[in-house]
């Protein structure tokens, strides 16, 4: 009688814990501060390694997700797009080239980990097709 109640107990007690990992990435969104933080130093890292002369910003955001490591890692699918401000010259109001030439939009996957107690944050991905 025990083997009948505890087996199947355990069973599903495995099938419902197994739906979400532990430390596995999980959904958010931009309402999310630490999120905002991120996105805005994995924008800053990405036009620092790029090698164009205009600043790219995001035209829009595809997903965000954010894993717990030691601190927090931000992952964010987005599309990035050129604008019309120099990066000698930086500007407030950067608007985004209306020519698609010009706006080279492409989809990004940028990744940050966020240690906020020790206050860095390091991009770990940057990867655009």
């Amino acid at each position: 009688m025990f083997l009948k109640v505890v087996i199947p107990l355990a069973v599903l007690c495995l099938t419902v814990e197994g739906s979400r990992l532990v430390g596995a990435p999980m959904d958010t969104t931009l309402a999310d501060q630490g999120a905002q933080d991120a996105l805005r130093f994995a924008v800053a890292q990405y036009n620092g390694a790029s090698h164009d002369m205009y600043l790219s910003k995001v035209s829009r955001v595809i997903s965000v997700q954010k894993q717990v490591v030691s601190g927090m890692k931000y992952i964010f699918t987005v599309e990035m797009a050129r604008t019309s401000c120099r990066k000698d010259l930086p500007q407030k109001n950067c608007p985004v080239y209306s020519n698609p030439a010009l706006a080279r939009r492409q989809i990004c996957r940028l990744a940050v980990w966020s240690q906020p107690w020790k206050k860095t944050n390091v991009m770990v991905e940057n990867t655009c097709r």
